[in-house]
């Protein structure tokens, strides 16, 4: 994983966590399960009912005049809060009320009562609906948006992350020992009888789907350095609709500086070997060959042998026909000279 997935990777995380953690605060604990208090003490009331309370304490003593009454109910009061209680009650006391509040004052050390203005009452708004709780609907519903924003964001980078790493990997293919040295007849340009010679290179090239411009070359050189051609294994027919491309079949090739023609066989897919049409498409590309794992296919110049053997081959699946197109191809390639001129 690069560094800008992991980043973006990251941001995706923290964005949904944010949200999620958001949407949990606004819609859960504000609409859907709000905080409920429980045994709550006369005191910490809403000041209206501070006020229906205070009155009501008032209208009791001035009926049994019983003091420890009164301490019991106000005695643990806050004095700037009883004193704003008694001032909200007298407020919207009538004149008997207000004496019975007077009353109680005096036995209150302590306790200064400054009237309270009597404030409008605010119009309800039409129909009913709190213009707050509005707000809280439309903030829950806007994190959400973000929340599935977010995961979808992060869903769609992993995708594209696993869809990366699929076409970046490269099987490691087997390890297989260098071929052993031929014997050349005389017909191969050996001497009389047959000698072991040891190929001039020996080389392992791997396709994988998603390398869509895979074509590999290896230079022929004596053990002096002179050049004497190249070889190598490319893409030769590819199938469906990509991208990647879906390779059905593979070129490999030999071309020799002291002949005038490049030798190609067409490694092929299954399906393409046995398809008429494309088979016949393919023949001016060179001579077929049906693609199996540890077949050998020789290809020869003037001067030049090239063996290729499949060490390692796999078809990919999907919407296209069985055996169709490949997954991952290896091959090694080892050349000799057929001289020994060299």
């Amino acid at each position: 994983m690069d560094t800008n997935s992991l980043r973006l990777t990251v941001v995706g995380l923290v964005l949904g966590l944010l949200v999620g953690l958001g949407v949990g605060w606004m819609v859960l604990g504000w609409i859907l399960f709000p905080v409920q208090w429980t045994d709550a003490a006369p005191a910490d009331l809403h000041p209206d009912y501070r006020a229906f309370y205070v009155q009501m304490v008032a209208d009791s003593y001035a009926l049994d005049q019983n003091r420890e009454l009164v301490q019991m109910r106000l005695g643990q009061w806050d004095e700037t809060k009883l004193s704003k209680a008694i001032a909200d009650a007298r407020a919207k006391a009538n004149p008997q009320q207000a004496q019975r509040l007077d009353a109680l004052v005096a036995i209150l050390p302590g306790v200064s009562v400054t009237p309270a203005p009597v404030a409008s009452p605010t119009p309800a708004p039409a129909g009913g609906i709190k213009l707050g709780s509005i707000g809280l609907v439309c903030g829950g519903l806007v994190l959400l948006v973000l929340l599935l924003a977010g995961v979808g964001f992060f869903i769609k980078v992993r995708s594209a992350q696993r869809a990366e790493e699929e076409v970046r990997s490269v099987p490691t293919a087997p390890q297989r020992p260098a071929p052993e040295p031929v014997l050349l007849t005389e017909e191969e340009g050996g001497e009389e009888g047959a000698q072991a010679v040891p190929p001039l290179g020996h080389w392992m090239t791997s396709y994988s789907l998603g390398n869509d411009t895979y074509d590999e070359s290896f230079s022929i050189e004596t053990p002096v350095g002179e050049f004497l051609g190249e070889c190598g294994v490319g893409i030769s027919e590819t199938i469906g609709a990509g991208p990647p491309d879906k390779v059905t079949a593979f070129e490999v090739w030999l071309f020799d500086k002291n002949d005038i023609r490049t030798v190609t066989k067409v490694l092929m897919s299954a399906y393409a070997f046995n398809d008429e049409a494309l088979r016949a498409r393919l023949e001016p590309k060179g001579e077929a060959v049906l693609c199996q794992p540890n077949r050998h296919i020789v290809l020869e110049t003037a001067s030049l042998r090239v063996e290729a053997v499949i060490s390692e081959m796999e078809y990919g699946s999907g919407s296209l026909p069985p055996q169709s197109f490949f997954n991952r191809l290896t091959v090694e390639l080892a050349a000799w000279v057929k001289s020994d001129e060299v």
